[in-house]
């Protein structure tokens, strides 16, 4: 069965009162905002918003989303969908060729991070490992010229690992970060014009080894759910992480151009975008998750 959530709120002309109770209750039609929504990370963030009162009087109404949300959305049976990232859903429209659905708001990412067991930050440094040129120099603790470092080896997974390394000063690609086209989601060694650290960058997968691999490169680049899994904490352990915003793959809310300039939707996209979100992100997820709108870090 589908959770049901409603929240029911009363806000002044002056902001939102404290003691407002939070109800839930079924679907009042003309009223309720009905959202096909994904799991981790996707109605968390809902839920935050209605509960923290952030939408004003909007109340949603939250179903998991099935893989064909969208067209749900485009047929009337929900009214926004929350449960891909803009990649995603722009493939989708594609194929689909829903006219009718826009984005509206870019939430959050699940940012890629750079981990190492062997090195504690990415300062500039002379020293160097694993040349065949000159003999390995060790004088500190950063991540030496020469360094091995294993991505994920999916096609957008090693595209956001070479972005990654890019915003970090280790490379420097032919392109920014931040494109949409097939060309920019799916950068390669190819784009590669200059490796300021003398990288080896190995695409590998990761699916059963991640922990193995992590302890025997020089460092590694891996999505949130990967590193959490082998327990590390994005905020804490990574010397680099992606940025939320400008992020392609930032994760999207959509919604039908029927609903085209309902404050209903203009309000659950502000929240979705405020620095509330942006705090309730961090606290609860430590880099896991990240705003799409506002910088993560201290």
């Amino acid at each position: 069965m589908a959770v049901i959530a409603a929240v029911s709120v009363v806000a002044t002309a002056a902001g939102c009162s404290n003691d407002v109770s939070v109800t839930y209750s079924e679907n009042i039609p003309g009223e309720v905002l009905r959202v096909r929504v994904g799991g981790e990370g996707y109605r968390d963030v809902l839920d935050y918003v209605s509960k923290a009162k952030l939408t004003g009087d909007v109340r949603l109404e939250l179903v998991d989303a099935s893989a064909d949300a969208n067209d749900h959305v485009a047929d009337g049976r929900a009214d926004l969908a929350f449960y891909q990232t803009q990649p995603a859903f722009l493939g989708e429209q594609e194929t689909n060729g829903h006219g009718t659905l826009s984005i509206v708001s870019k939430v959050d990412v699940a940012p890629y991070a750079l981990y190492s067991s062997r090195w504690k930050d990415l300062e500039p440094t002379d020293d160097w490992v694993n040349s065949n040129l000159v003999s390995d120099k060790i004088t500190g603790q950063s991540l030496p010229h020469g360094a091995e470092v294993a991505v994920p080896q999916t096609k957008a997974g090693f595209a956001r690992s070479l972005y990654l390394l890019q915003t970090a000063g280790l490379v420097k690609l032919d392109r920014p970060f931040g494109g949409l086209t097939v060309a920019d989601l799916s950068v390669s060694d190819a784009n590669v014009v200059e490796s300021q650290r003398h990288l080896a960058i190995r695409g590998i997968d990761f699916a059963e080894y991640a922990e193995d691999i992590y302890h025997n490169y020089d460092a590694v680049v891996l999505d949130p759910t990967t590193a959490t899994s082998i327990g590390l904490i994005p905020a804490k352990d990574a010397l680099a992480i992606e940025p939320g915003p400008g992020n392609p793959y930032a994760r999207v809310l959509v919604a039908p151009s029927r609903l085209a300039g309902d404050p209903r939707v203009s309000a659950l996209a502000h929240a979705l975008e405020s620095k509330e979100v942006a705090h309730y992100l961090a606290i609860t997820y430590h880099g896991k998750f990240i705003s799409a709108q506002v910088p993560f870090g201290p």
